[in-house]
């Protein structure tokens, strides 16, 4: 979600609402400051920060009740060694330890990243010397930029993974090197200097980059490249549009990003748009660089096709599932569903044409339902329309059509007619609601 509208940023004074949806991305050392803040101003410009102290008052993290976070920056992802199958014993502390992990395994692929993390420190309660368990903790740690806490876990996975895991304990030792190439980049003791940046180009991207990124990995450049022109083929499978100029992308070390552009806001970022991307990126170019990179080059095409960033619940739908899809997940999750079935049944569902100009005046809450409606809205539509009829829809907002209009060119249903299929649809998945219990809700 910082992403909404294209990581754009406006200084504080106009800010009017909170917006949070626990995204976590860790750009210091300090796990104080690894919670992203999110919020909308009156123009429906989004903003994000990991600054505890220089964000709005009322933009603080909520819990997300086990919702998918958004983003997940410096997340090196969800590989690691399988869990064992039973051995037959159901009552044994060793196959009630499988069955934990091969849940908890599941969970991460299905995106349930918070249950996953309960159930894995639940393992570690059993076995205080699980290596599967303390791999997978390290990984969710690190994708939180809880770096201490990702080195304890690698560690401990070292110090107890066998020979069986002999192939993991090399990725771990680099996972721990790059940790210190993390800290490194985000201190500004370690600049000299201005900031330098090396241009890699083709015919579709325009990218410079921090040059200390590139002294630390050597293959950056291609793999950045790499990125940005699966994100491009994917864009142009889901909508059809491709951006008729090289589109401008700067990347830097956290430090050089802070010093370069601190000044600009009274708040710290990690990221805006101003034609190009600019990201603070994690040390090594890891799969969740990848994912910031397709939610924000869709962002930037959406703004070419339409002219601007409404409706703001397609925008970030679209965004949205253009990245999950990159990383191999759902659009959204049961879970998901199920809160919005939720707010279905107890009149919370927020009406799609209230949230079409921006999610301005909304709680920290009622905003992340919000973008889960918009993910959840255009993973409806996508399942019921072609790539020509999504450009379609595109290009006639971006020709000065209401959106009523290219929706109901495209669908035959205007905006509170999608509101309501998708309602329905959700109903259907869900026939019998209840109030979840505390199990349930925690998922």
């Amino acid at each position: 979600m910082a992403r909404p509208n294209s990581l754009n940023t406006r200084p504080v004074g106009s800010l009017c609402l909170a917006v949070a949806l626990l995204v976590l991305v860790g750009a210091t050392a300090s796990e104080a400051r690894a919670e992203i803040r999110f919020w909308v101003d009156s123009a429906g410009v989004t903003h994000f920060s990991n600054d505890d102290e220089g964000v709005p008052v009322g933009a603080r993290a909520i819990d997300a009740g086990g919702l998918e976070p958004i983003r997940t920056a410096w997340h090196d992802g969800l590989t690691g060694p399988p869990a064992g199958l039973d051995r037959g014993d159901s009552s044994s502390t060793k196959d009630r330890v499988r069955r934990l992990l091969r849940g908890a395994l599941a969970d991460l692929d299905r995106g349930e990243l918070a249950r996953a993390d309960s159930t894995l420190r639940g393992v570690l309660r059993f076995d205080s010397r699980n290596p599967e368990a303390h791999w997978y903790l390290s990984v969710l740690a690190r994708a939180r930029g809880r770096f201490a806490r990702a080195e304890r876990h690698l560690q401990a996975f070292l110090d107890d993974a066998g020979p069986e895991f002999a192939a993991w304990r090399e990725t771990a030792a680099e996972r721990l090197e790059a940790i210190v190439d993390e800290r490194m980049l985000a201190d500004p003791d370690q600049l000299a200097g201005p900031l330098q940046l090396g241009l890699i180009r083709d015919e579709n991207f325009r990218v410079e980059v921090d040059a200390r990124l590139g002294e630390i990995s050597s293959d950056y450049a291609a793999r950045v490249l790499g990125f940005l022109n699966a994100a491009r083929l994917q864009v142009s499978k889901s909508i059809g549009v491709e951006p008729l100029e090289p589109l401008g992308v700067v990347l830097y070390g956290k430090a050089a990003y802070v010093r370069a552009h601190a000044h600009r806001f009274s708040f710290q970022t990690i990221g805006f748009f101003d034609g190009r991307i600019h990201v603070a990126s994690p040390a090594h170019p890891t799969e969740s660089l990848r994912g910031v990179l397709f939610h924000e080059y869709s962002h930037a095409v959406f703004r070419e096709v339409t002219g601007g960033d409404r409706p703001y619940w397609l925008n970030e739908g679209l965004a949205e599932r253009i990245e999950r899809q990159s990383r191999g997940l759902s659009t959204s999750t049961r879970t998901e569903r199920a809160a919005m079935r939720a707010n279905i049944e107890t009149d919370s569902w927020i009406p799609l044409d209230s949230i079409a100009r921006s999610f301005a005046g909304l709680s920290d809450e009622r905003a992340r339902d919000a973008y889960l409606q918009s993910v959840i809205t255009v993973g409806y539509l996508h399942s019921r329309t072609r790539v020509d009829q999504r450009r379609r829809l595109l290009t006639m907002i971006g020709e000065g059509f209401s959106v009523d209009q290219a929706l109901y060119e495209v669908t035959g249903m205007n905006t509170r007619e999608l509101d309501l299929a998708i309602q329905e649809e959700i109903r259907r998945e869900f026939p019998e609601w209840t109030l979840p219990d505390e199990r349930v809700s925690s998922r």
